[in-house]
């Protein structure tokens, strides 16, 4: 038989695993995340509803680095109060319009992938160091997409085709869908989170059944200096900013016929930073006690009242 001394022993090895394992994945939730640019790139986008109502985009990036060395980071909106303020504070609980955004992927021109990082960011409160850790403390949401390495030298080219899926760029009407994306009240309602406002090339948009009229407007000032101003219209799917590059937003009326599904997506306002330090206390206190206790039983073991009769 195998000794008691020796089990214990296993046993207490197991839980320290499992305690570092623990540790490692808080560790890991962690990992710096260093800004890139969000400047030096022409982007052609292609948005394509599907009959399930998401929107797949496509978009074709040619960048190039400058002295920085700083690879690309694009913007992709994922949350914003519903109504209301765009810089309320999470103590300010509500309901909130959010994104879903799956399916990402990134390569080059003949598909093989290239290097990417995801970080989901506040866009009112930036990184408090170099490694991108922050807080939380607004309703917005935005997930940086960093495409392309470090350290290249000024003046080198890279092109990227990135791809991903968007739930909730549909809001339902009387007449059937309507596209709105990006979210314009998320470009143009809060001066001090502009990140998604990158300039665009050229939007194509296309649906299973057609459009039925479609609009678009650009922004040519990341601050908002410049007045909006509408597209100039390539066909009546294509628009293209005019004389220079600008964030566009487009809103398109969709025909109905052959989607299956659509509209906003709603979910309650985040956690606050101080209920989130408040739930991670209290669960590592409970975590320690349950170990105490094991541990405690291990050693010593188990209670008399505990202990399997005879």
């Amino acid at each position: 038989m195998i000794d008691g001394k020796v089990m214990r022993i296993v046993a207490l090895a197991a839980l320290g695993l499992a305690v570092a394992g623990v540790v490692g994945a808080a560790v890991r939730d962690r990992e710096p995340f260093y800004p890139g640019r969000t400047s030096g790139a022409q982007v052609k986008a292609q948005y394509e509803v599907r009959a399930d109502g998401g929107l797949d985009v496509t978009e074709t990036i040619e960048y190039e680095y400058n002295q920085s060395g700083q690879p690309l980071d694009r913007v992709v909106q994922l949350r914003r109060p519903d109504d209301g303020r765009l810089d309320l504070s999470v103590a300010n609980r509500g309901t909130d319009r959010v994104w879903k955004v799956t399916h990402l992927s990134a390569t080059d021109r003949a598909g093989a992938p290239v290097a990417m990082r995801t970080k989901e960011l506040d866009p009112i409160l930036p990184p408090m160091t170099a490694t991108g850790i922050d807080g939380w403390d607004s309703r917005l949401s935005d997930l940086v997409i960093q495409l392309g390495d470090d350290d290249k030298p000024a003046g080198h080219r890279a092109t990227y085709i990135l791809r991903y899926r968007v739930h909730g760029a549909l809001d339902k009407t009387a007449a059937g869908f309507e596209l709105n994306w990006p979210d314009e009240r998320r470009l143009v309602e809060n001066p001090s989170a502009t990140e998604p406002r990158a300039p665009l090339d050229e939007v194509r948009i296309a649906a299973p059944a057609g459009i039925t009229k479609a609009s678009c407007t650009a922004y040519r000032s990341a601050w908002g200096s410049d007045a909006p101003t509408p597209c100039t219209s390539a066909g009546p799917a294509v628009f293209t900013p005019g004389r220079e590059p600008a964030a566009m937003t487009v809103k398109v009326a969709v025909n109905p016929d052959g989607i299956t599904d659509g509209g906003a997506l709603t979910d309650g306002s985040p956690l606050s930073r101080g209920q989130r330090i408040l739930l991670i206390v209290g669960a590592a206190i409970l975590f320690l006690v349950l170990v105490g206790f094991v541990a405690h039983c291990l050693i010593r073991g188990f209670p008399l009242h505990l202990r399997r009769r005879a």
